[in-house]
């Protein structure tokens, strides 16, 4: 299950919850306040899997390092 996050609309926290794939937000409250006014965010997320399962440090672009890959459209 992967983590989505989350801002309330009443206090500003950002929090992340652990929610099915594709899970709406139904529900979620605001651990600091207790609001149900939130907003689930953009994020970027980490892997740990290399190019073709290879070990070694591939990166998953296929190059020896992240400078290599690109942006990835993310600046």
């Amino acid at each position: 299950m992967p983590l989505y996050e989350y801002t309330c609309r009443e206090c500003g926290r950002r929090f992340e919850v652990l929610q099915r794939l594709g899970a709406d937000g139904t529900g979620v409250t605001c651990p600091a306040c207790g609001a149900r006014h939130v907003s689930k965010q953009f994020s970027t997320f980490a892997s740990s899997v290399s190019a073709g399962g290879e070990k070694g440090g591939a990166m998953p672009c296929g190059a020896p390092s992240a400078a290599s890959c690109g942006s990835g459209g993310f600046t």
